[in-house]
């Protein structure tokens, strides 16, 4: 039978196991999740380094993942070591007392990466309904064909986009997907009337910009699009506290890859922290790069957990001419109420994103009886909000420049509604909208569960 200071460490190291891979794991893998720059975690070179020694396939920030698993890693090696010397401290030595003490520590150990592992996983949970709302759903799937009266198709609509009195395409261009080579893509795109790009360092680990950089290029016209980059490495976002003076070099490395001047707009990409938006060197940063004419005007951009309170801040602080949040049919209402906010008290910009719902880009899968693309119909469905600005979509095919600009300007008809209906009518049951309510009378409690 153990003794009793074996089972009291055994309990303490996976105990404390929990807690640190809560705290400190947890909050590893949450940042990680965002997107963040190596810098953004202690000893990044080296994690980032690690990572991609690995033959994962990857081009993104892995110190985050990469930190993460050495602190579970080190989570068990602690434990090992600990119950291993109580074990064998209770006997003489011997080749059994040996074995039970390796036993043991190695189980103690196991333990304690699992119990870590939960840990982690529970501090970032928040990002997996995030995840399933934005990413999810798997019945759409690639149209059949692209239809003749989509050829040729064009931006028939431009709305005003708040303060800064740019009359924007009302669909715009999204790169994230976008290659070096394929800057045939936002050539089309701008040629066919869409005059707002927005792309990022690490889209594409920088392929994006130099896409768009050798668009901008070919077709000249710079004074009559809007550009929208973010403040970003090309292997993520730059986290809370950087030096003002890496605020300022990423944004110039951005504006050499992109061949121009200026840009029109920089965002906090992907925000869900309100000290990064909030950051001060950012906002010095940004004072700095507008008064030397480099930059227009400052946006922010979330889909993530706290993307509620990000935006009201953002809209609060009077300093963000520009939001670009997760936008679609059947998403929660209180996006709908924070882009009114955002237009009513501050006239700013709003760019709908994450449109789709989790779609595969074109049609639904046995959707015979439909003729016209999902994509046009949720495109429609998020151009209905009058205080939508723009929607952004990822052009990666030049197709997508027929099939997408033919939304432009068309209101929504009945035949659109059925096939959003139909889309969540497939999906039912498989995706869960954050905040929606619908759950919350299940708790007896009244708790917030939604």
């Amino acid at each position: 039978m153990p003794h009793p200071r074996t089972v009291a460490i055994a309990v303490a190291s996976l105990v404390f196991a929990l807690a640190f891979g809560f705290a400190v794991s947890g909050g590893y893998l949450s940042r990680a999740a965002i997107g963040l720059d190596p810098s953004g975690f202690p000893f990044g070179a080296v994690m980032q380094a690690i990572g991609e020694a690995l033959p994962l396939g990857v081009n993104v920030s892995l110190a985050g993942l990469i930190l993460t698993l050495f602190t579970l890693l080190l989570l068990g090696v602690v434990g090992f070591v600990a119950t291993r010397a109580a074990v064998r401290k209770q006997a003489s030595p011997s080749r059994r007392n040996f074995l039970t003490g390796a036993a043991s520590g190695v189980a103690v150990g196991a333990g304690a990466v699992v119990a870590g592992g939960v840990g982690a996983f529970l501090r970032a949970r928040g990002w997996q309904p995030i995840g399933a709302e934005i990413f999810g759903g798997n019945v759409a799937k690639t149209h059949p064909e692209y239809l003749d009266e989509w050829q040729g198709s064009r931006i028939t609509n431009y709305r005003r986009f708040g303060r800064t009195e740019f009359m924007v395409s009302d669909i715009v261009e999204g790169t994230g997907p976008l290659r070096e080579h394929q800057d045939a893509i936002p050539r089309l795109a701008i040629e066919r009337g869409v005059n707002y790009i927005d792309t990022s360092p690490d889209y594409s680990a920088s392929g994006s910009e130099k896409a768009v950089g050798k668009a901008l290029r070919e077709v000249g016209q710079r004074d009559k699009l809007f550009l929208a980059t973010k403040w970003c490495t090309p292997k993520g976002h730059l986290p809370t506290g950087a030096p003002v003076e890496q605020y300022v070099e990423v944004l110039e490395a951005s504006l050499q890859r992109l061949g121009t001047d200026y840009v029109d707009l920089v965002h906090v990409h992907s925000c869900d922290e309100l000290d990064r938006l909030d950051d001060p060197n950012m906002h010095e940063a940004f004072d700095r790069m507008k008064e030397a004419g480099k930059v227009r005007f400052l946006g922010f951009s979330s889909h993530t957990p706290n993307l509620i309170p990000v935006a009201n801040r953002a809209i609060d602080s009077g300093r963000f001419d520009v939001m670009m949040l997760a936008y679609h049919h059947g998403l929660w209402a209180p996006v709908a109420d924070i882009m009114s906010r955002a237009r009513k008290e501050r006239d700013m910009g709003v760019v709908a994103m994450k449109t789709l719902k989790g779609a595969k880009h074109r049609g639904l899968q046995d959707f015979q009886p439909y003729a016209e693309s999902f994509v046009q119909a949720a495109l429609k469905w998020t151009l209905g909000n009058p205080d939508v600005s723009c929607a952004v979509i990822s052009f990666f095919e030049l197709a997508h420049v027929n099939e997408y600009l033919m939304a432009s300007g068309k209101p929504l008809s009945p035949s659109d509604v059925a096939i959003l209906e139909e889309y969540d009518r497939q999906i039912r049951g498989s995706y869960c909208g954050p905040h929606c309510g619908a759950c919350l009378s299940s708790c007896p409690e009244e708790l917030a569960i939604h």
